[in-house]
């Protein structure tokens, strides 16, 4: 049996890795494939069974696939891969045992697409997302348009209008925006007195 391929997008909010993840999708559904997508359940920005991109781009809307829920710690259970040639995982930093997971079913033969930010807002990396990186058959490092330049962004910062200790609080751009690294930098300073 072959061995699947794990692909990761990776990069900072609104830089389009959920719009690649529903275009990966639409090429597998073209195909006649079956295919499986999962997110967690914590993301409850949208309706539950659904993936909305920031840009507006529904999954159930283009493909009609339906997303299985997982908690953060729940794995999936044999009988949900039964089939299954392709395993989409949306906000992959947020599941704790991703990684040991992928590794089973790619000797499985299934191909997975794993999507999410390889930093959180205050730049660290983030859950398992360091190990799919280093995993991965293919990765594509995405990045968006700073909201205070309009340059590149390569990080996500978390507005001082939504402070909080927390490593993960749920939010779009109500909460976060994808800036460039010197204003990252500059917002993480004016973050510290405010702070003060």
């Amino acid at each position: 049996m072959k061995s699947g391929t794990l692909t990761v997008y990776a990069g900072p909010m609104m830089a389009g890795k959920t719009t690649s993840l529903i275009a990966e999708l639409e090429m597998c559904l073209e195909d006649l494939r079956k295919a499986l997508v999962v997110k967690p359940a914590i993301d409850n920005r949208y309706d539950a069974k659904d993936i909305v991109s920031h840009d507006g781009t529904s999954l159930r809307a283009s493909t009609g696939q339906e997303v299985k829920l997982l908690s953060v710690d729940q794995t999936l259970e044999p009988d949900d891969l039964v089939g299954v040639e392709l395993l989409l995982v949306d906000e992959a930093q947020f599941f704790v045992n991703l990684a040991d997971e992928i590794e089973g079913y790619l000797a499985l033969g299934i191909e997975v697409v794993a999507v999410g930010l390889d930093m959180d807002s205050e730049g660290r990396p983030f859950g398992c997302m360091p190990r799919l990186l280093a995993m991965a058959n293919n990765v594509y490092k995405l990045t968006g348009i700073c909201t205070v330049c309009g340059e590149e962004s390569t990080r996500t910062f978390r507005k001082l209008s939504a402070p909080s200790e927390d490593q993960v609080l749920i939010g779009g751009a109500e909460t976060y925006e994808p800036r460039c690294l010197e204003h990252w930098i500059q917002g993480q300073n004016e973050k510290i007195k405010f702070l003060s």
